[in-house]
């Protein structure tokens, strides 16, 4: 069953690894796979998603899907792609909470996104806007960070950073695998105190 699983998740050259040298993907996975091998009669998964790349979700979710589950999830994508039903949660922090009764899984998502449970003619949030909230010509910036040519090295990973800039009116995304250093780079970024903002 363990290497099942182990294969399923792409884990087995992970395996003679410390855990301080595999990457936030990684170590998700690895927590997954110990839970499915516990063998309860009831999963209950809290964001299993987290830190994995897109294929590595849907593998997570094949072997999820190992049972009885429960999930705690706020990807919509990964929430259609592993629900039966969902139930919606609403309230204010220590003051109250409520749960849906349940809905098809397209349903809970249009409820969810529309903040409004027909069923009990109840607006839980106030409707989402599709509508900018400024001109894209009023919104400007002109600070740069620029950061150096940076290596850094675990285990028998290296990553090697060329350098690079970006503006504070950027948005930008890191896409790749798992493993392949985004959460390593960032934190260089971070640490390494030998960029500059200008």
């Amino acid at each position: 069953m363990m290497s099942k699983i182990c294969d399923a998740m792409d884990l087995n050259h992970l395996l003679d690894r410390e855990a301080t040298q595999v990457s936030g993907g990684e170590l998700q996975r690895f927590s997954i796979t110990a839970v499915c091998l516990k063998k309860p009669d009831i999963y209950v998964f809290n964001k299993p998603s987290n830190f994995l790349d897109v294929r590595q979700r849907l593998r997570a979710a094949e072997v999820v899907l190992c049972g009885y589950v429960i999930v705690v999830e706020h990807d919509l994508s990964v929430l259609d792609y592993l629900s039966d039903i969902v139930c919606c949660l609403y309230g204010k922090p220590t003051a109250y909470g409520v749960v849906t009764l349940p809905f098809s899984v397209r349903e809970g998502i249009n409820v969810f996104l529309a903040g409004f449970v027909p069923t009990e003619n109840l607006r839980f949030r106030y409707e989402v806007s599709d509508k900018p909230q400024e001109s894209e010509g009023k919104v400007k910036s002109y600070a740069r960070y620029k950061y150096p040519n940076m290596s850094k090295k675990l285990g028998n990973f290296k990553l090697d950073v060329m350098e690079g800039e970006f503006t504070a009116s950027q948005i930008i995304v890191l896409f790749g695998e798992n493993g392949a250093g985004k959460t390593i780079f960032i934190q260089m970024l971070v640490t390494s105190g030998q960029g500059s903002i200008s």
